[in-house]
């Protein structure tokens, strides 16, 4: 493996830590975000109940797209590694 190929290696690994850190990022605000729909089922603030629901519905797509490119990503690095 080359030197420019090892420091491209180098490179992918740490976007796919930082990736993984966005992935759980946004686990945690799903996480939350359920934690204060709970906390609101006594006081039923319909307004925010909705709003809350799109923001969760698009918290957790976007957490699909994040799983969807990282494997992507990986699957590319490991061709790469695989190649070298």
């Amino acid at each position: 493996m080359t030197d420019q190929e090892q420091k491209r290696l180098d490179t992918m690994n740490s976007v796919l830590v930082k990736m993984e850190d966005i992935k759980n990022t946004q686990k945690s605000l799903i996480e939350k975000i359920g934690m204060v729909e709970v906390q609101l089922f006594d006081i039923q603030s319909k307004d925010l109940d909705k709003e809350l629901e799109n923001v969760m519905v698009r918290a957790s797509d976007t957490l699909k797209i994040i799983k969807q490119a990282t494997e992507a990503f990986e699957m590319k690095r490991n061709r790469l590694e695989n190649e070298a």
